[in-house]
């Protein structure tokens, strides 16, 4: 190797290399915000996770050791004998109980877990064995489902105490409880009594498990004992509630006993008080639980009345209902839940009878008569009622009580509302529990006042005396927009049951309608008003025209005189002078029905009048006001008169009315440029020109072929020529740009 001449002969450190030069440090600005850097996204997560192995290599090693153990038990042990059987069986069970321990304490949860579920499995499957070998005698199905649910309790409470972090015995154990109680409800017949027994028996066991499972700081037996207690409180509730309802009388109850086991679930509903101790919301809880058993003992008192009918039903629910009323209004603060429960459920079986007594009063006024069909002194015919009538106002007066009990413990409400709302509830009531009854119909009317139109349409004299009563009322209180708004439409409703009562043809009452709404409308200029005056108008105008014997007469008037009104609201508020074009729209469309209805099919008969009118109109403007527009006085007359001629001449175009619209559009040109005004020349102009290139078009057919092309040869070359020419005035602009400095 060859030294460099520059280099140290000892070190070999470069003599001439140059320093490195230091680098250079960035500015700090103090004022900055340091921004921390966004966190690396994490990678895509693939197929299965690494967690996920082993519990899918131990489920399945688990499910092909139990079904090694089956085959086993259903092919070779008829080839063993009792020694060896027993010694197979036992030695596997207890290999594997011992390896989930083992490994337990080693930390390997998940293969604890699965050694734990196949030595349970075994237990199972030991105790099948020796059904199948007669060393159980001969047990019956619950029998033998009894012993195989205390095997797997005893079992799982064995293997769960020493390694509590073991979850399999924590969802066995409960498991094997049920499948206990089970098998000894199917063994027992002595009726529902002893089956209320296993189930509250069940319940107690069930509960042993839950503190057991608290005591020993377990994270799963406390919810899964509780899952099952809840199933068998359950089973008792339904067992006791079905042996109760059987001997529904007080010595069935009491002296026979089938009442004791509502009790009993009564008093088991209170297990969780104790159960819970020291756990946070026990006070909730305790208050549900004492909540439920209040409730159940109620259903318990009012048992012997449920098949006495609906009235004893609803008496003894009204009964529970003030009793704990009173309860609520003097229970502590502490216990808001506790007699709410068993109140609201009271509340649920008081209801239905007024409830369906309310709907039925309803019914009854509704259903008196068809509208009109009836006299001043029409009665209500009610049918019989669902129950006695009498509960309607007790049912109402004990959910008052029901409701003071309750708002009491959350806060009043505002005095001037809990007045209001009482009041209203009373008159409500009392005028439902009168329309059971056969009461005139007049006086409900009477009561409700502007309320009552929907019940008096079976009389038209008390329609139209509620009516009356609401124009009066909205007419006194005109200057609210909502009194505005129903005002002409009550003022119609009067004046066609008037009509009705008159015997007046529909025709005769809807002209009468729009000329009273119309005059109602001038007198007061109200947006409000006015729409709803519309709305009304028009509803009755279309039933009057419908209903007349000659409907373009009956079209026209009514045209007419809409179209008067109109235009006389127009002249008389100022600020309406743009509905006098919807005045003399409508007036130009009656003198068109009528011109229709006399058989005129000339256009210039509709259109001229009307467009005269707007001429005039707009010349009077340009008379008065020096600066005013032609395009906006002018131009709609002017297109209404030669527009609609022009059609006509497109369709026919040798005419005289062609000759004549030609000799019209001409005078208008000269017109308009005599006076320099725009809108006779724009529409002489294009009118005009429309009627020329008509009259020329019958004649372009016997041109020569040449004549055609020549012509769309030269558009083509204009085209082109304009086209070039702006492109080298774009090329001049930017050529110009460029030389820009």
């Amino acid at each position: 190797m060859t030294e460099r001449p520059d280099a140290c002969p000892r070190c070999g450190y470069l003599l001439h290399q140059p320093p490195p030069l230091p680098t250079p440090t960035p500015y700090a600005n103090p004022y900055a915000t340091p921004y921390p850097a966004p966190p690396e996204r994490p990678p895509a997560r693939r197929g299965i996770t690494a967690a996920s192995v082993p519990r899918i290599l131990l489920a399945l090693g688990a499910l092909c050791v139990l079904v090694a153990a089956v085959i086993f038990l259903a092919v070779a042990w008829s080839s063993l004998g009792v020694g060896g059987r027993t010694t197979v069986l036992v030695t596997l069970t207890c290999v594997t109980a011992l390896g989930g321990q083992l490994l337990a304490r080693r930390g390997l949860a998940l293969a604890a877990d699965a050694f734990t579920i196949v030595a349970l499995g075994l237990v199972t499957l030991d105790l099948y064995g020796a059904r199948q070998a007669g060393w159980l005698g001969s047990p019956d199905v619950g029998q033998f489902l009894a012993v195989v649910g205390g095997a797997l309790l005893v079992a799982s409470l064995g293997l769960n105490l020493p390694a509590r972090r073991l979850v399999s015995p924590q969802i066995v154990a409960p498991l094997g409880l049920g499948l206990a109680a089970l098998g000894a409800a199917v063994t027992t017949d002595s009726g529902l009594g002893a089956l209320q027994v296993v189930a509250g028996a069940a319940v107690l066991a069930f509960t042993a498990l839950v503190v057991l499972g608290r005591r020993l700081s377990t994270l799963v037996l406390p919810w899964t004992a509780a899952a099952g207690g809840l199933l068998a409180l359950g089973a008792l509730t339904t067992l006791a509630v079905g042996d109760a309802l059987a001997h529904p009388t007080w010595r069935g109850l009491w002296v026979e006993g089938h009442g004791l086991g509502a009790l009993a679930v009564a008093a088991l509903v209170l297990l969780p008080w104790a159960v819970v101790a020291g756990a946070d919301h026990t006070g909730d809880v305790r208050q549900v639980v004492c909540a439920g058993s209040a409730s159940m003992l109620t259903w318990v008192v009012a048992v012997p009345v449920l098949d006495e009918g609906l009235t004893a039903v609803t008496l003894a629910a009204a009964v529970a209902v003030v009793w704990w009323s009173l309860v609520t209004a003097v229970a502590p603060a502490r216990w808001p839940v506790v007699p709410v429960v068993p109140l609201v459920a009271s509340l649920l079986v008081l209801l239905p009878a007024p409830a369906a007594l309310a709907v039925q009063a309803v019914s009854n006024l509704f259903s008196v008569a068809p509208p009109f069909s009836a006299d001043a002194s029409v009665r209500l015919d009610p049918v019989a009622p669902y129950a006695e009538e009498w509960l309607l106002p007790l049912g109402v007066a004990v959910g008052g009580l029901a409701a003071a009990a309750i708002l009491r413990r959350g806060g009043w409400p505002r005095p001037t509302v809990a007045r209001a709302t009482a009041a209203t509830v009373s008159a409500l009531t009392v005028l439902l529990t009168a329309a059971l009854f056969a009461v005139p119909l007049w006086l409900f009317v009477a009561v409700l006042g502007p309320l009552g139109l929907a019940i008096a349409t079976p009389s038209a004299v008390l329609t139209l005396l509620v009516l009356a009563e609401i124009v009066a009322i909205a007419a006194a209180l005109l200057r609210f927009r909502s009194a505005a708004l129903v005002l002409p439409l009550a003022l119609a409703g009067f004046l066609w049951t008037g009509g009705h009562l008159l015997d007046l043809r529909l025709d005769v009452t809807s002209l009468v309608t729009l000329g009273v709404l119309g005059l109602l409308a001038i007198a007061v200029p109200r947006i409000e008003l006015e729409l709803a005056a519309t709305v009304a108008i028009a509803a009755s105008s279309a039933v009057g025209i419908t209903a007349s014997p000659d409907l373009s007469v009956a079209l026209a008037i009514q045209l007419t005189l809409a179209g008067a009104l109109v235009t006389v609201t127009a002249i008389v508020h100022r600020d309406h002078r743009p509905l006098a074009w919807v005045g003399g729209l409508l007036l130009a469309a009656a003198t068109w029905v009528r011109l229709y209805d006399m058989g005129v099919q000339a256009p210039e008969a509709y259109t001229l009048p009307t467009a005269v009118a707007l001429v005039t109109v707009g010349g009077w403007r340009l008379l008065v006001d020096p600066d005013a527009d032609t395009r906006t006085t002018l131009l709609p007359g002017l297109a209404l008169a030669t527009v609609p001629s022009l059609l006509w001449v497109l369709a026919e175009p040798v005419s005289i009315r062609a000759a004549l619209l030609g000799l019209g559009c001409l005078v208008l040109v000269l017109y308009g440029v005599a006076l320099r005004w725009s809108a006779p020349v724009v529409v002489g102009g294009l009118v005009g020109g429309a009627v020329v290139l008509r009259e020329l078009g019958p004649y372009l057919a016997v041109w020569p072929q040449w004549v055609l092309i020549g012509i769309a040869g030269t558009m083509l070359l204009g085209v082109g020529i304009t086209w070039e020419a702006r492109l080298r005035d774009l090329r001049r602009t930017a050529v110009y740009l460029g030389r820009l400095r």
